[in-house]
C-alpha cells in the first residue's frame, strides 16, 4: 500500500503553522496582560456603611457601603465578579474635596482613562433581604469588585477660579460642559447656564500670539460669540493676564501660555442666545481652531 507522504507532510505543516499562530496569539495576550499590569495597580479602599447624596456628601444609610476616604482615580478601572450581587456608583472630587460629578448606577465593568483627581464609590447590594449591611457583608460585597488605577497619577491639574482644570495640549482633548464664567468680585466663577458652554474641565496649552476661533455656523442669523480667558503659567503659578468677549476670533497675547474659553450662539435677528444642543457640546472641540 502506497503511503501518501506528500499529503501527510502538508497536514503536519498546517498543524504546526496553527500551533505557531496560537503561540503567537498567546504571547500577544500575555504581553498585553503584562502591559496592563505594569500600568495599573489594584487598590483596596476601605468601605464603611453609608451613602452619598446628589451633592457628593455623606448620607446615613444602613443598606449601602461607601468609601469614606477618596482615592486618586486616573486610569480608573472597575471589574465585577461574574456572580456578583451588587451595583455601584462613582463620585468624583477635585483635590480640595469639592464634588464634581457622579456616574449613573452601574451594574457592569467601568473603564475611563482620565478623571478629575479623586473618587469615592458607593456599593448597593441587589439581593440583601434585610437591607442592612452586616459585619461580614462589609467585606464580602467589596470583595465582589476589583478596583484598579494608574500607578502613575501624573495628569496635570491646576486650580482656575472655583474649579480644578486638567491641562491639555491639543484641542481634540478638550471637554465641554454647559455653563458660563461670570465676574465675582475681583475674580470669576464657573456658573451653570442653559445657553452657553465652557470647557470647564480643561485648560488648553497654547503658543503666545496664536489666533483662536470657533468655526461653528448654524445659520446666517446665528453668530458664535467667544469669551476668552488668557493665562500665563510660570514656575507652577497660573496668572490671569487678559479677558476678552463678544468676538468669534482672537489673537492671543504673546505672554499667553494657557486659555479657558466659553462660547454662546447669538441670534442677531431676535437678539437672544440660542439654545445649544447636547450634540454640539460633545463635538465642540471639532469647531475650535488654534493657529500660530
Amino acid at each position: 500500500m502506497r503511503i501518501k507522504t506528500k499529503g501527510i507532510i502538508k497536514k503536519i505543516a498546517l498543524v504546526l503553522a496553527g500551533v505557531v499562530a496560537l503561540s503567537a496569539v498567546g504571547f500577544g495576550v500575555a504581553k498585553l496582560v503584562e502591559f496592563v499590569k505594569d500600568d495599573l495597580k489594584t487598590i483596596s479602599p476601605v468601605f464603611d456603611v453609608g451613602n452619598l447624596g446628589t451633592d457628593g456628601k455623606f448620607v446615613d444609610d444602613e443598606s449601602t457601603l461607601y468609601t469614606k476616604e477618596a482615592f486618586a482615580c486616573d486610569g480608573l478601572q472597575i471589574k465585577l465578579d461574574f456572580d456578583n450581587q451588587i451595583e455601584y456608583q462613582i463620585y468624583f472630587y477635585d483635590d480640595l474635596d469639592n464634588f464634581v460629578e457622579s456616574t449613573e448606577v452601574l451594574s457592569a465593568a467601568y473603564s475611563e482613562t482620565v478623571h478629575d483627581g479623586y473618587a469615592r464609590i458607593v456599593i448597593m447590594p441587589t439581593n440583601d433581604e434585610d437591607e442592612k449591611i452586616s459585619l461580614t457583608e462589609r467585606v464580602t460585597y467589596p470583595g465582589q469588585m476589583t478596583i484598579k488605577v494608574a500607578k502613575e497619577q501624573n495628569v496635570e491639574y491646576v486650580n482656575v477660579f472655583n474649579k480644578r482644570l486638567q491641562i491639555v495640549d491639543n484641542t481634540s482633548h478638550l471637554r465641554f460642559l454647559r455653563g458660563g464664567i461670570e465676574p465675582s468680585g475681583d475674580s470669576y466663577l464657573f456658573n451653570a447656564s442653559e445657553t452657553s458652554v465652557v470647557c470647564s474641565k480643561d485648560l488648553l496649552e497654547v503658543d503666545g500670539g496664536s489666533t483662536v476661533s470657533f468655526t461653528y455656523k448654524m445659520s446666517d442669523d446665528v453668530d458664535t460669540v467667544l469669551q476668552l480667558f488668557e493665562f500665563t503659567y510660570i514656575k507652577g503659578e497660573l496668572n490671569l493676564i487678559k479677558t476678552d468677549s463678544n468676538k468669534s476670533t482672537y489673537t492671543l497675547d504673546e505672554r499667553t501660555t494657557h486659555i479657558v474659553l466659553s462660547y454662546s450662539l447669538y441670534n442677531s435677528s431676535e437678539h437672544v442666545n440660542e439654545s445649544i444642543s447636547d450634540e454640539l457640546i460633545s463635538s465642540s472641540n471639532n469647531y475650535l481652531v488654534v493657529t500660530k
